[in-house]
């Protein structure tokens, strides 16, 4: 609950910040150094975006403990992990600097992973779904044509069960190239996540048995292609595609001030 009203506080002072600044001064505060590029156009400084996100990936065992003799679990020879999560988001975001963008995010995830233990034991199935929250800090560069960025994320989750959690840490690069009022870009996306599930399972033979899973991925990285276009002189549209052996999909609409 702390939490929740500290990100929501956190959001509410990003606002009247940047309005406050918007106010008072013709240019605006943000970005501080606007002088430090010169009369290079420079987006607008501050930015309301909504966000639904689609992935699937396998995870890899970090650790695991099932409440069985160790015969049985010797006849899970393969254990197999996988994980869908639909997560829809609203962020925030103000460029500090002109290379510097702060945002932080909150939504919801709603999220499936299964853990294939095979014949005799069956599947774990958790189906989960809560409150994600988090922030993070993009730099970027380029000129009138060409650009690069950075983007670093932090995220945890609230969720509806208290034996599960699910915490992310998200690196992502990109290029790209402007082409009038688009952007097309090229990148890829680590992800170093940690994923824990405890409860009981019913098995045959064996009854309710307790289970404590932990997992990562499996690959930690994947790549990525999207394009982003204007949609007049405030909106903008992102789609975004990932592959390999994460994939995901993207969509975000936002307005800037």
């Amino acid at each position: 609950m702390h939490t929740r009203l500290f990100i929501l506080v956190t959001m509410a002072g990003i606002l009247m910040v940047a309005g406050f600044a918007h106010a008072e001064e013709p240019k605006g505060l943000f970005p501080l150094g606007r002088s430090w590029v010169g009369d290079k156009h420079l987006p607008r400084p501050f930015g309301v975006e909504v966000t639904f996100y689609h992935q699937e990936q396998e995870y890899e065992l970090a650790s695991m403990t099932v409440n069985l003799p160790d015969a049985a679990l010797a006849q899970a020879a393969d254990i197999e992990f996988e994980n869908q999560t639909n997560e829809s988001d609203l962020q925030v975001d103000l460029w500090v600097l002109p290379f510097l963008n702060v945002f932080g995010i909150i939504g919801n995830v709603d999220g499936e992973t299964t853990v294939n233990l095979g014949p005799p034991l069956g599947d774990i199935e958790v189906d989960y779904d809560g409150l994600v929250y988090g922030g993070g800090l993009t730099l970027a560069a380029g000129g009138e044509r060409f650009f690069g960025s950075l983007s670093a994320i932090l995220t945890q989750t609230d969720l509806d069960t208290s034996t599960s959690s699910v915490e992310a840490w998200i690196l992502t690069p990109r290029v790209g190239v402007r082409l009038k009022n688009m952007a097309f870009y090229v990148g890829a996306m680590y992800q170093a996540t940690e994923e824990r599930h405890r409860g009981q399972i019913s098995i045959p033979l064996f009854g309710k048995v307790s289970y404590d899973v932990k997992l990562e991925e499996k690959d930690p990285w994947n790549y990525l292609a999207g394009f982003t276009a204007s949609l007049g002189e405030h909106w903008d549209l992102t789609l975004e595609g990932g592959a390999w052996d994460r994939k995901h999909v993207m969509i975000s609409i936002g307005y800037r001030f």
